[in-house]
């Protein structure tokens, strides 16, 4: 038995299918085929019932599932613990919502850094289910994760069921991100009326009404914008802001001096009521891990500096 084939078999329980699974891992279907009947076969035990509807698990391979997770887990975190002793690399994986402030104050913290420091950190934007599946797995050491306030309690839960521990980075309601000589950005407080006649940019995974309705307000109506751009990068996100005069997006917190030169602005608009808040996750094992602990507070002291708190 080898780690690569419990790592198959968790893929495959996770997308439903060998072709997804060898598509998420960026291996070829037929060797995760051959290593999946190779495994069957030295535990004499079917994990997968193959189905016209996908691979689904049989009742012994959803207790091979859960035990091949524990072994997956353990092994990431072995291996990160003692690589990063190795070769005295500062070496961290981090996994985020789209937020502006977690770059900065990853930034920050690495000029904090001497220049002989050998650094190799990851950072990589993504959705709040799959960070928890990859802080869960071993595949992020830290992740932002991004849901209402109303919706704590069921996240905690899901949470300590998984062993992870989380932390508060900050909450808030939505704000609008717009050009400094849009036409709106004379108001202090947007109406959101006005918002009909400007181009909206959406991140390219984000559905507007499920978005509206979770994110900024429970009543938010489907056909209110009929400009949309979907855009899967942040880069060309800041781009087509920069170029178009009457676009806005709907943006989480801010740091103060992200656009220093004033071009970009953030507007409130009292329409977005839903309370959102931003948790910080890892794994109770790694709590005390010093890169971890470190970066989190550094994080912590920098949100809390950079943009405050946000009045009710």
């Amino acid at each position: 038995m080898k780690l690569q084939q419990l790592e198959y078999v968790i893929a495959i329980a996770q997308e439903g299918s060998i072709t997804a699974a060898a598509k998420k891992l960026y291996q070829a279907q037929p060797n995760i085929s051959i290593a999946l009947k190779e495994l069957e076969s030295e535990i004499s035990m079917q994990i997968f019932w193959r189905t016209p509807n996908g691979m689904v698990l049989t009742p012994e391979g959803e207790d091979f599932l859960l035990r091949a997770k524990e072994i997956v887990e353990s092994m990431h975190s072995l291996e990160a613990d003692y690589s990063n002793r190795a070769d005295d690399t500062v070496s961290l994986r981090i996994e985020s919502t789209i937020s502006t402030y977690v770059a900065a104050a990853l930034g920050i913290w690495v000029n904090s850094f001497s220049d002989t420091d050998k650094i190799g950190i990851h950072l990589t934007e993504s959705v709040t289910n799959k960070i928890i599946e990859d802080v869960s797995g071993g595949r992020a050491d830290i992740g932002i994760i991004r849901i209402p306030s109303s919706q704590l309690g069921v996240y905690a839960e899901q949470l300590k069921s998984r062993k992870l521990s989380c932390r508060t980075v900050t909450e808030y309601t939505m704000k609008l991100l717009m050009r400094a000589d849009n036409p709106l950005a004379k108001y202090d407080d947007v109406p959101f009326e006005e918002l009909a006649n400007c181009v909206q940019i959406l991140h390219g995974d984000d559905e507007l009404s499920v978005f509206g309705k979770n994110c900024v307000n429970p009543e938010y109506p489907e056909d209110t914008q009929n400009r949309l751009l979907y855009v899967y990068d942040r880069g060309s996100k800041m781009s087509l802001m920069n170029t178009l005069k009457n676009a806005f997006m709907w943006v989480s917190p801010v740091p103060k001096q992200a656009f220093p030169d004033g071009g970009v602005v953030v507007k409130k608009c009292s329409y977005a009521n839903i309370r959102m808040r931003d948790l910080v996750v890892c794994k109770k094992s790694n709590e005390n891990n010093r890169l971890i602990k470190e970066f989190i507070e550094f994080m912590a002291g920098f949100v809390e500096k950079a943009i405050g708190t946000e009045e009710e």
